[in-house]
C-alpha cells in the first residue's frame, strides 16, 4: 500500500474545509432569504426552522476556519461580524428573562403542563411527578383511561376538580365553574376550555393539543416521490385559538404541546394576543421534544437513544391580566415530551 504524502493529506482537508465553510455560509444566506420572502409557506423553510438555534452554532466553527485555513479578510471580517450577531441574539433572546417583580399579597398560580405521550408515562411517574411540583392547576395530553382511574384517583384529595377526558385532562385544586371540549378548526385533535374560580373570580383555561407536523411523501414530477415535510393542518388550529382569545373578557390561560416551535409563523400569530412565560421568565432553550427517542441504527443492528430534545414545543401561555414569576423544563419522565412548569401572577 502506497504512503500518501502529508502535503496531499494536508491540502484535500483544506479544501474540503473551504468547501464546508462556504457551503453552509450559502445554506445560511439562501435560507434567510427563503424565510424573508416565504416564512412558513414554503415548507422546506418550516423544517429548517424547527431546528434553530442548533442550526446556527457551525457559525462559531466558520469563524475558526476563515481565520485558521481560507485566510482571507472579507471572508474572516463576515464570519466574525456573523458570531457577533449570533451571540447578541442568543443573549437576548435566551438568556435575558425579565420575571415581574411581585409582592406576597398578589395571588399567584403555579401551573404544570405535560404531554405523557400515551401509554409511555406510568402512573406512579405522574403522580410523583405532580407530588413534588405542587402544582395548582394541570394540564395534560395524549393520557389513556389509565391515567384517569389510576393517577386522577390517587391525586383526588389534592385535586378534587377534575375534568379527565381522553386524550385530554385537567386537575385543579380550585373549582371548575364549566368545561368543554373543542376541536379546533374542526379537526380530529382534542383540546379542552374551562372557567375556574380563583381570586373570587373566574379565569378561563386552555389545554391545547395541536395537530402534529410530519414527513409525507409527495409526486414530483410522474415517477419521483419525495418526503415533504407537512404542517398545514396546525396553522388554522392556531387561528381559531387565537380568535377565542381575543373575545376572551376573563383572565386566560393556554397551556399544552402546540407542535411549533417559537420560529415559526404561529408561534407569532399567539404572540400577539398572549405571552410565553418561558420567553419572559425562563433561561436557557427551554427544549422539551423528542427526549428519550430510540433511533434504529445499522451498525450492529443497534439502537441510539436520544436523550437530549432539540426543539421547543409545549408552552404555557398567558394573557395581559397575567405576569411570569417564573418558568422552566422539568425532569423528564417516560414521554418523548418534558413537562413544563410556570408560576403566574395576577396583576388585574
Amino acid at each position: 500500500m502506497k504512503h500518501i504524502p502529508k502535503d496531499i493529506i494536508k491540502s484535500c482537508l483544506k479544501e474540503s474545509a473551504k468547501f464546508l465553510a462556504y457551503s453552509y455560509s450559502a445554506f445560511i444566506i439562501c435560507y434567510f432569504i427563503l424565510k424573508l420572502i416565504f416564512w412558513d409557506r414554503l415548507w422546506i423553510v418550516g423544517l429548517i426552522s424547527t431546528f434553530i438555534p442548533l442550526i446556527f452554532f457551525p457559525t462559531f466553527l466558520i469563524a475558526i476556519i476563515g481565520l485558521l485555513i481560507i485566510k482571507k479578510r472579507w471572508f474572516t471580517i463576515i464570519s466574525a461580524i456573523a458570531c457577533i450577531f449570533l451571540i447578541s441574539w442568543l443573549h437576548i433572546k435566551y438568556f435575558s428573562p425579565a420575571p415581574i417583580n411581585i409582592t406576597n399579597s398578589q395571588p399567584r398560580l403555579k401551573i404544570l403542563s405535560h404531554n405523557v405521550g400515551w401509554y409511555a408515562t406510568q402512573s406512579p411517574t405522574l403522580f410523583k411527578l405532580i407530588h413534588q411540583q405542587k402544582p395548582d392547576i394541570i394540564f395534560l395530553q395524549e393520557i389513556v383511561r389509565k391515567h384517569t382511574e389510576r393517577a386522577f384517583t390517587w391525586l383526588k384529595a389534592d385535586y378534587p376538580y377534575q375534568i379527565g377526558t381522553p386524550p385530554v385532562g385537567i386537575l385543579s385544586k380550585y373549582p371548575i365553574v364549566s368545561s368543554e371540549i373543542l376541536h379546533l378548526a374542526g379537526h380530529r385533535e382534542t383540546q379542552q376550555r374551562a372557567i375556574i374560580k380563583f381570586n373570587e373570580q373566574e379565569v378561563v383555561i386552555y389545554n391545547m393539543q395541536a395537530t402534529g407536523p410530519w414527513f409525507k411523501k409527495s409526486r414530483i414530477g410522474r415517477f419521483l416521490k419525495i418526503p415533504v415535510y407537512k404542517y398545514g393542518k396546525r396553522a388554522p388550529e392556531i387561528q381559531d385559538l387565537v380568535e377565542r382569545v381575543e373575545r376572551e373578557n376573563l383572565p386566560v390561560i393556554v397551556a399544552g404541546d402546540f407542535n411549533m416551535t417559537d420560529e415559526t409563523q404561529d408561534y407569532d400569530r399567539v404572540q400577539k394576543v398572549m405571552q410565553d412565560s418561558f420567553r419572559e421568565s425562563g433561561l436557557g432553550f427551554g427544549f422539551t421534544w423528542p427526549n428519550g427517542w430510540e433511533l434504529k441504527l445499522l451498525v450492529k443492528r443497534s439502537n441510539w437513544r436520544l436523550n437530549y430534545p432539540v426543539c421547543r414545543i409545549d408552552y404555557i401561555w398567558y394573557s395581559n391580566h397575567w405576569g411570569a414569576k417564573s418558568s422552566s423544563v422539568l425532569e423528564a419522565t417516560e414521554s418523548d415530551h418534558l413537562p413544563v412548569g410556570a408560576e403566574l401572577i395576577l396583576l388585574k
